[in-house]
């Protein structure tokens, strides 16, 4: 197997992440602005709408491009997704304003075939490279979620940056990003990969044994619900509620916190201050406790959302006479962030361990992880959606805490499972 550097496919990933990090500040500054210059009123609800029809395309493609990638190759799946997100991306630029809500919903599909045709791909292949070092996959899956989140903090920031100088042409610069993509995932080196040709019946006779695992299908819960918190918490949900005013709320602190002049400004660096610390914490998970359990880092995980979510409900109460009270709150919701952090990457190595069992079809089981991060954004941004309208900022954080909930209940089942498999 090559061992030579994967970070071509890092970078790649990196500047994915940067555009679409930016993509999701603009597109929900952009729908902002038609709702409140155009006349056309936006709610919540349809902006999580788009998310929602982003998701279901790629729920729906995410096993059948990874099935693909099995039988044909990845790297031609990991050259051709970023081309269709620069097809998406371009198309943006053009958006009606009267009635944009269907012209949008179809694009969402195109970035859906998209992303259905890098993620099981990059995953799968970096599964293929790191087959035969256990401690290697920690540390390349902690990177990858690393520059996954360092690139959105990035584009959160740019986002909001190139909407104040370029407004709707910054559609046209996230288009360029994704070429940079399909070119750097064009130079990932060449790994051994085990295809199989065989027929179709036992390839689905295979799939299907795949997804029964108990393993696999203990874990689904948590990490559908897990995904579900990306949904809500970095999507253009966010932006839409700190920066749409909601009189009906007027004791919530952080409903249209960030609107008005140069208001898009500031989003973009608290968001991408965010984000930014989020990945610094990868890289603590990455580089100093690669040794620890992986379901152990899932539980610690779930303690921190806990935590977080009692940070930011008291942070969108401190009242507007109380401006100290959002320093004591910071970092509460620093060591939340900090403990939830660890899930992503130990969630990532525990499919990859998995994937061990069935090394020809690992871009199906990475395609499985599209599944779950579909299901999860839906769930996300439909009950993301229903909820901020209904409970505003605090809506997101009660859903947060349900989620994390059912997480919860599943990791203890799986993790009573397997310490029961290790006593027998």
């Amino acid at each position: 197997m090559s061992r030579r550097s994967v970070a071509p496919l890092l970078i790649a990933t990196a500047i994915q992440r940067i555009s679409s990090g930016a993509g999701t500040v603009v597109l929900g500054l952009f729908l902002a602005q038609l709702s409140l210059h155009t006349g056309h009123i936006i709610t919540s609800l349809q902006v999580g709408l788009l998310s929602v029809a982003f998701y279901i395309t790629e729920l729906s493609l995410a096993t059948v491009m990874g099935g693909l990638s099995d039988r044909f190759g990845r790297r031609v799946f990991m050259v051709l997704g970023p081309l269709f997100g620069v097809v998406q991306v371009g198309l943006l630029y053009f958006t009606p304003a009267a009635n944009p809500l269907p012209y949008l919903l179809s694009l969402q599909v195109i970035a859906g075939i998209s992303g259905a045709m890098t993620t099981p791909a990059v995953l799968g292949y970096l599964a293929d490279y790191t087959s035969l070092d256990q401690m290697l996959r920690m540390r390349v899956m902690s990177l990858y979620e690393l520059v996954t989140s360092g690139g959105i903090a990035v584009g959160v920031v740019m986002g909001g940056i190139a909407w104040e100088y370029f407004h709707r042409s910054s559609f046209i610069l996230l288009a360029t990003l994704y070429l940079l993509v399909a070119f750097f995932m064009s130079l990932a080196p060449v790994v051994n990969q085990l295809v199989d040709h065989g027929n179709l019946r036992l390839l689905a006779l295979r799939y299907w044994r795949i997804v029964r695992t108990p393993r696999l299908f203990i874990f689904i819960p948590a990490w559908v619900c897990i995904n579900a918190l990306v949904g809500i918490w970095l999507s253009a949900q966010l932006p839409f509620v700190l920066s749409r005013p909601a009189p009906q709320f007027p004791r919530q602190v952080l409903m249209g916190s960030m609107g008005g002049p140069g208001g898009a400004h500031v989003l973009s660096f608290v968001l991408g201050g965010y984000v930014l610390f989020f990945a610094l914490c990868l890289l603590f998970w990455a580089f100093f406790l690669n040794r620890l359990p992986r379901l152990r880092l899932m539980l610690t995980s779930i303690a921190g959302i806990y935590l977080a979510c009692i940070a930011l409900f008291g942070i969108n109460h401190r009242g507007v006479d109380n401006p100290a009270l959002l320093w004591v709150w910071l970092p509460v919701l620093s060591l939340g962030v900090f403990a939830e952090t660890s899930f992503a990457p130990a969630a990532l190595a525990y499919l990859a361990d998995i994937s061990e069992e069935s090394a020809k079809d690992r871009g199906l089981m990475m395609g499985l992880y599209s599944i779950f991060l579909g299901l999860g954004q839906i769930l996300g941004n439909g009950l993301g959606g229903l909820f901020a309208r209904s409970f505003g900022f605090d809506g997101m954080i009660y859903l947060t805490a349900i989620l994390a909930s059912v997480a919860l209940l599943s990791l203890l089942w799986l993790f009573e499972r397997e310490k029961h498999l290790l006593s027998n």
